[in-house]
């Protein structure tokens, strides 16, 4: 068969370097053989790029620019204008729209049957125990952090999705310590300071959930400030803050395009909302149709590190709360406020130090953590885990971090105690009973004779809504020593409930104003309960240091074996 017989798609794309340019640019199929536009561009793509697909099948392409390496998706915008300019450079010819696209489908087609299937990460990606961090630059380098350190690579084995609006991270610099945040930062407490850091710390950790941390004070906290700087640190963005959307598909694709997203001045937080920040903490997809088709779907998948601030803690729901770090701010004081070119121009400053203090304390955790062992996991295990490691790496212990996260957990009960109405009610009345057996419906007369009337909002008005909200309550009033049993009794079958409360709880004393849940040593080797300990250790990241003359104290090295946690 010559090359007159041979119909379009069977005609063979000889090798580019033998053509002329203007043979190879005429898109038409002659009788000189000539190939068509859309296979010297099949072919271009084919010789220069490795193409392959991602753990979504969309297909994509890694292209080396002006030395750079670059992942580019084949139906992005990046990709189509590298092969029209690197066509046109080639050819001297410009390439028509239709050739581009028909190009396109094989070049995804390629990918998607003949090319290797790579998982991406969005900014972080954690690999046989070393996490990478994309910069997001120009020069597309990556951050490798190991137990042994970190290091800056042009070419790393690990491939990342990029968005437009994210923006690079500063090269880092060596010699500062994490701590040195809380200069540009109002947080209130020393406790709520070693939460930031750790936070901060697990925040890369992307195989690991990481709870959600929530900014809250008054007017003048500069609650916005520190999320930005936070955000600064990890995933900086063009558009800083994003919205929540109107509808789950909007959220969905936020959570997707965001390695750190940042909703700011949050006054409530709907159930649906709820709902899909409580996946995005623990790992959760979402799948939409694909537009202009009737059966495809999109897939998004995400688990994400998250920010919110308000002036007031956004939700009482009690399974969003075990997500969140609440971080409380101080309000500046006039004689220390300053003007915003003033405080970027220091932060700025101290950025590039601050990055590279962040990841000696990643590496520093990565080190320790195959060496946590907790002897009860609280809520959110796995960052306790790296929290705790983060703490053995700063000198102040896994066990005072413990204590800090235990408080946490005690605060979040008493947050969803002190607002939600009908917590409140069942505590108050298990408490002057101490136990209590009967139905759902019996329970509702009990609780309605000294509720609030008018009967506030949620307040329940059968007997089955108030059965549901015991099931979003139970592991809540479980804190307060309340436990809630279903059982059913009598030749009637009717479900029974049994309520209990333990001694403890009678005195009515809240968890987050009690001591901490369990003893630390002191330096004397002793154990001492916690509250004493507390005021016995110097409440900061600097307790590995010598405060005398801030150098580390190298009588009191850190253990190098297993370090157990006792709840």
């Amino acid at each position: 068969m010559d090359a007159e017989q041979m119909s379009p798609d069977d005609r063979v794309i000889v090798k580019f370097a033998g053509r002329t340019k203007h043979d190879a640019a005429d898109g038409k199929d002659g009788k000189n053989d000539r190939p068509t536009t859309a296979k010297v561009l099949i072919d271009i793509a084919v010789k220069c790029c490795d193409l392959f697909h991602d753990e979504r099948n969309d297909g994509y392409a890694v292209i080396v620019h002006n030395g750079i390496r670059r992942t580019v998706k084949l139906r992005g915008r990046e990709f189509r204008r590298w092969l029209a300019g690197t066509y046109y450079a080639k050819t001297d010819h410009a390439a028509n729209n239709e050739a581009i696209a028909t190009a396109l489908s094989v070049l995804e087609a390629k990918a998607t049957f003949d090319g290797r299937q790579l998982e991406l990460s969005n900014r972080f990606a954690l690999r046989d125990g070393v996490i990478y961090i994309d910069m997001a630059d120009t020069n597309w380098r990556v951050v490798k952090v190991s137990p042994a350190g970190w290091e800056i690579m042009d070419k790393p084995p690990v491939f990342f999705r990029r968005y437009a609006h994210q923006q690079a991270l500063p090269d880092p610099v060596r010699g500062g310590k994490l701590s040195d945040l809380h200069r540009h930062l109002a947080v209130k407490s020393e406790d709520d300071k070693l939460l930031v850091e750790a936070w901060l710390v697990a925040s890369v950790f992307s195989n690991f959930p990481c709870p959600a941390i929530d900014l809250h004070g008054s007017q003048g906290a500069t609650k916005t400030t520190a999320a930005r700087c936070l955000r600064s640190l990890t995933d900086p963005s063009v558009t800083e803050s994003v919205d929540i959307g109107k509808c789950p598909a909007e959220l969905a694709q936020v959570l997707d395009h965001h390695g750190v997203p940042y909703f700011d001045n949050v006054t409530s937080i709907s159930s649906w909302v709820a709902d899909m920040l409580c996946r995005a903490v623990t790992g959760g997809a979402f799948s939409k149709r694909e537009l202009y088709s009737d059966d495809s779907d999109i897939l998004l998948t995400f688990q994400r590190p998250m920010i919110i601030t308000g002036i007031n803690i956004p939700t009482h729901a009690p399974d969003l709360l075990d997500r969140l770090l609440l971080i409380e701010l101080d309000r500046i004081q006039p004689d220390k406020r300053m003007d915003e070119a003033t405080f970027w121009s220091r932060f700025d400053a101290d950025r590039p130090k601050l990055f590279g203090s962040l990841l000696d304390a990643i590496s520093g955790a990565l080190r320790y953590l195959p060496n946590i062992k907790l002897a009860r996991m609280p809520r959110m295990a796995d960052f306790a885990r790296v929290a705790c490691a983060y703490a053995e790496f700063a000198g102040v212990g896994a066990d005072r971090m413990l204590d800090v996260i235990m408080l946490q957990t005690s605060r979040q009960t008493q947050e969803v105690l002190d607002c939600d109405q009908v917590a409140s009610a069942i505590r108050e009345f298990i408490q002057k009973r101490g136990s209590w057996t009967g139905t759902a419906g019996e329970l509702l007369k009990l609780i309605n004779e000294s509720a609030p009337t008018p009967r506030p909002e949620g307040w329940p008005r059968q007997a089955n809504t108030l059965s549901r909200k015991l099931n979003v309550l139970r592991s809540t009033l479980s804190e307060v020593g309340i436990s809630i049993q279903r059982h059913k009794a009598g030749s009637n079958r009717d479900r029974q409930l049994t309520l209990e409360s333990s001694s403890d709880s009678l005195s009515g004393s809240s968890g987050s104003s009690g001591n901490p849940i369990h003893a630390v040593l002191g330096t004397d080797g002793r154990s001492r309960p916690s509250s004493e300990a507390s005021s016995a250790m110097t409440p900061s990241i600097h307790a590995g240091l010598d405060h005398k003359d801030d150098k580390d104290d190298k009588s009191a090295p850190l253990s190098s074996g297993m370090v157990e946690v006792n709840v």
